[in-house]
Parts: C-alpha cells; sequence; structure tokens
C-alpha cells in the first residue's frame, strides 16, 4: 500500500484526501518519506489531506500513532509546522495538524 498511495500522493494534480485507515506506523513513514522527500512538480499549490483517526465507531482501525509519526516525518524532511497555513505559495514545505471534531 506505501508504494501505490506515494505514486498518488506525487500524481495529484488537485487537492487530495489520503486516509491512513489500516495503516502500519512504518508503512505511514515510508510512504510520506518516499512521497515527499523531493518537491513536488506543480503548477499551483494544492492541498494533501490525511485521515490518522477516527471516531469511536472507527478508531480501531488507525494506528494509534498514526498523526505523531506523519508529523515527525514531515519534520525530519524540512517541513515545518504552521497554524495558519493555506494553499498559497508562501506556505510551501509547511504542514497543519487539525482534528476535526464535527465526524463521528
Amino acid at each position: 500500500m506505501s508504494s501505490h498511495m506515494s505514486v498518488a500522493i506525487r500524481s495529484a494534480t488537485e487537492s487530495e484526501t489520503f486516509d491512513l485507515a489500516g495503516s502500519s506506523a512504518s508503512t505511514i513513514e515510508t510512504t510520506v518519506r518516499s512521497a515527499f522527500s523531493e518537491p513536488l512538480e506543480l503548477q499551483e499549490m494544492i492541498r494533501i489531506t490525511f485521515v490518522t483517526g477516527a471516531g469511536k465507531l472507527a478508531r480501531q482501525r488507525y494506528d494509534e500513532d498514526a498523526a505523531r509519526i506523519l508529523t515527525s516525518t514531515l519534520r525530519d524532511l524540512g517541513y515545518v509546522e504552521d497554524r495558519g497555513a493555506s494553499c498559497v505559495n508562501e506556505c510551501a514545505g509547511s504542514f497543519k495538524l487539525q482534528h476535526d471534531t464535527g465526524k463521528n
């Protein structure tokens, strides 16, 4: 799954969401490293969203450390957390962690 998802991420030309349900910690790290070790070649900014958890009915499908592994791997690759990040060129190389409390 790691290879398929990293190819899909690198091939994205518009904003997309990737669900990490069922992914182990090592798969998450490998996928992120493979997808983001080199800059994406894009004409305009896009948002790549990762689902790293769920509410009580689906929580067991996610590695409990998924968000931590994702963000620490991005930091290792030189990405910077920016709580105000958006899809503008000035935010390239940054990520934003959001907790969606509107879904179960």
